[in-house]
């Protein structure tokens, strides 16, 4: 990392923390959502609400999405936090980029998007079920894997 400059890896942090704010907020929106007028419109043909009906068929695996999804962004935002603080501060910067990152996680990544989301469940979860039936396409190996080991 010591070849890719300070200025990129802060514009991946911060892609990183949106990122995370994504699925924390999808992860609300989708467990707020009022399922009978989900259905009443999944039935009369909303694009949006078919999507996330067909996501919530089984919760375990879209939360099971949703929580990789959020720790492999972290983690990878983490790391790279760290390497900013070390560059920028020595060896006191992984101090000051844990204490940081908590604290920019916290309000950016899950208290905002989870505000909004619990405020605007319907219009959040429709938009961000685009994204999560892909990434479900994708992960589902490692979804349904993650399932098993968890639920035994």
């Amino acid at each position: 990392m010591d070849d890719i400059s300070t200025g990129i890896l802060f514009a991946l942090l911060a892609c990183l923390i949106v990122i995370s704010g994504y699925f924390s907020g999808s992860e609300t929106g989708m467990m707020s959502l009022n399922r009978y007028r989900l259905k009443h419109l999944a039935n009369n043909g909303h694009k949006g609400a078919r999507r996330v009906e067909k996501l919530l068929g089984r919760p375990d695996r879209l939360i099971g999405l949703i929580l990789i999804g959020n720790n492999l962004v972290n983690i990878l935002a983490s790391a790279i936090a760290t390497i900013l603080g070390m560059r920028l501060y020595g060896d006191l910067g992984v101090a000051i980029a844990t204490g940081a990152l908590t604290m920019i996680v916290l309000v950016f990544a899950e208290v905002t998007p989870k505000t909004i989301a619990s405020l605007y469940p319907e219009r959040v979860s429709y938009a961000s079920s685009i994204l999560l039936i892909i990434l479900m396409k994708i992960l589902s190996p490692l979804v349904i894997l993650v399932n098993f080991i968890t639920n035994g």
